[in-house]
């Protein structure tokens, strides 16, 4: 296997043979032996390529995470990757116990959603949901892999190779490796935004890193028309006295023409084409970017129920994130046919900005107590 990652250009011989060397030091007769899973999770990260996830007690999950990011990452990237400025924020007048690992990502900040029952262990599963937010990016076509095992038992680490396509799978199809989401299509991220950071235009530019090139096209051309769009729907379909001024009782009003043709969930998914429902979906969604942080977003996916709709973001690092599809708030008008529902959908991405500020106050607080 050392000798496949020299060709592969995932190792240099020189770290190959020092690592080889670290074994037959502890055991010579070692490399003469059939790999089993356990080897290949205790010595891949010896070899640069990976970095391991203790599941185990670390005694001070704070300080465990600094080393993890700052050192591990750090250095298994090639310092394409460099991560600095580790902190685990907590709000402590939060009765749900928030917490956020905050991080600079060569000098850009990251937040990362955590939960803790103890602060003697890491939240596998948030590395697991976020690890990508650490992949090198740009023409670097590496990304880290989480490799599975047989049979996942209680407190065993984690192990995530950094990988191009191409080099996992080989090492699946030549060694039987498991990794997760390798058949994935998978963007990588693009350039860092240029626009004013917390500004619309930079959360857009956040998003368009990982857009597919169709799911930028179907946006793009969904905002370009969006004036256009809307006042030919209002001439087309809104009675005269519809109050037309993005209000919140203006969703009211247009809950009742909802509900006057659609008779449930169904009606209205079925007919996510037709002019009225383009064109409602447009004015909830153009309404509620106007009385909370948000702006428009599209993924280019069929196998999530956002994909391939037009949806509302908050404007909010991912971990904070709140996502409303007008579609689908249309869709719940008609099925559950109460009222309040469309102006409700404000308060999902209302929430998600005090979330955020909250903790970007907190962050603050312990910054001036350092």
């Amino acid at each position: 296997m050392a000798d496949r990652m020299v060709g592969l250009g995932m190792v240099t011989e020189e770290k190959a043979a020092a690592v080889l060397a670290g074994i037959a030091e502890w055991r010579e007769d070692h490399l003469d032996e059939d790999l089993d899973e356990r080897d290949v999770f205790g010595w891949l990260p010896e070899f640069g390529i990976a970095v391991s996830v203790h599941g185990e007690d670390v005694d001070f999950v704070e300080s465990y995470y600094a080393y993890l990011l700052e050192k591990e990452v750090t250095a298994c990237t090639g310092g394409a990757v460099v991560v600095t400025d580790v902190v685990l924020v907590r709000d402590e007048d939060d009765e749900d116990g928030a917490e956020y690992l905050h991080f600079l990502r060569n000098g850009e900040p990251v937040w990362w959603h955590v939960e803790h029952e103890s602060d003697d262990y890491v939240d596998q599963a948030a590395v697991s949901e976020q690890i990508n937010d650490l992949d090198p990016g740009g023409d670097d076509p590496r990304v880290f892999y989480e490799l599975l095992r047989e049979k996942r038992e209680a407190c065993q680490d984690d192990v995530y190779v950094l990988a191009s396509p191409e080099q996992a799978g080989a090492l699946r199809d030549e060694f039987g490796l498991d990794f997760h989401g390798l058949d994935m299509d998978r963007t990588r991220p693009g350039e860092q935004p240029t626009a004013e950071p917390g500004t619309v235009e930079w959360y857009m530019q956040d998003d368009r890193r990982y857009m597919t090139e169709p799911a930028k096209v179907s946006l793009d051309g969904w905002l370009s028309g969006m004036v256009d769009a809307l006042d030919g729907w209002r001439a087309r379909f809104l009675p005269e006295d519809f109050p037309f001024d993005f209000t919140l009782d203006s969703l009211d009003a247009l809950q009742r023409q909802v509900l006057h043709r659609f008779a449930d969930w169904n009606a209205v998914d079925s007919a996510a084409d037709d002019p009225f429902v383009v064109g409602a979906v447009r004015y909830v969604g153009e309404t509620l970017i106007r009385h909370a942080p948000g702006h428009w977003g599209y993924h280019d996916t069929a196998d999530s129920m956002y994909g391939r709709v037009p949806l509302i973001r908050s404007n909010t690092p991912g971990a904070f994130r709140a996502i409303v599809v007008p579609l689908h708030r249309l869709s719940r008008v008609a099925e559950d046919r109460r009222f309040g529902i469309l102006r409700e959908s404000v308060e999902a991405l209302q929430e998600a900005a005090d979330e955020y500020a909250t903790a970007l106050r907190a962050l603050g607080s312990i910054r001036r107590s350092e």
